[in-house]
């Protein structure tokens, strides 16, 4: 199944298609999945009732620790139905920015690792990323970062 792009504001942030004949508050989103931006996913929660929730990152592991000027262990985006690292994978949208010498990495099939050599000290803080993917798919991948 694939969609075009609709308009950013043809549909209700659950996806119910608006009328171009009125206008109406609530459509703020666009109804084909991967046309919204990352402002439309992250601040008005577009299409929020199609997100794909059963990705982690490598392992199942949602709560990274790592240690200050350590570089880590890459972290793929994993699907945790099959533990298959998810490929096509494109527009990584960040809730908040990940931590000072943490960043995504993606190669030519759109496989995306979390890498780097974390430079600060933080405390426990919850990380989101929405990632648009294959077949109008938008994932959703939840985690915790805690830098010692």
């Amino acid at each position: 199944f694939s969609c075009g792009c609709y308009g950013s504001k043809s549909c209700t942030l659950n996806g119910t298609l608006c009328n171009y004949d009125q206008t109406n508050d609530s459509c703020l989103c666009d109804c084909c999945p991967p046309c919204n931006t990352c402002q439309q996913f992250l601040e008005f929660s577009c299409l929020a009732n199609r997100y794909t929730k059963h990705y982690s990152l490598s392992n199942n592991q949602s709560n990274i620790i790592l240690k200050i000027n350590t570089p880590m262990k890459p972290q793929y985006i994993i699907d945790q139905t099959n533990n298959d690292i998810v490929q096509y994978l494109w527009d990584p949208c960040l809730r908040r920015a990940l931590p000072n010498g943490i960043y995504l990495k993606n190669d030519n099939n759109g496989i995306y690792k979390l890498i780097g050599i974390p430079r600060e000290k933080l405390e426990k803080t919850s990380f989101e990323i929405l990632f648009k993917g294959s077949v109008n798919r938008i994932l959703l991948v939840n985690f915790t970062i805690t830098i010692i």
